[in-house]
């Protein structure tokens, strides 16, 4: 194994290599965090909807509020 050689590219490629893979990532995480954001938006929405469908035709939970 220690006679294997890996070709790497040049140290300058390697650095933009990295720096895509950084601004990959980066990305990835802010994608993360919107469709995390979206997910809890979209929960109270269902909440607000069953809620404003539900109550007005089931008066004992109304009250029970």
């Amino acid at each position: 194994m220690r006679n294997f050689l890996i070709p790497l590219p040049p140290l300058a490629e390697q650095h933009r290599i990295v720096a895509k893979v950084d601004a990959v990532m980066a990305l990835r995480n802010r994608l993360e965090a919107a469709l995390a954001q979206a997910d809890a938006t979209r929960a109270r929405l269902l909440e607000a909807l069953l809620h404003e469908t539900l109550l007005p035709s089931m008066p004992e939970m109304a009250a029970a509020e």
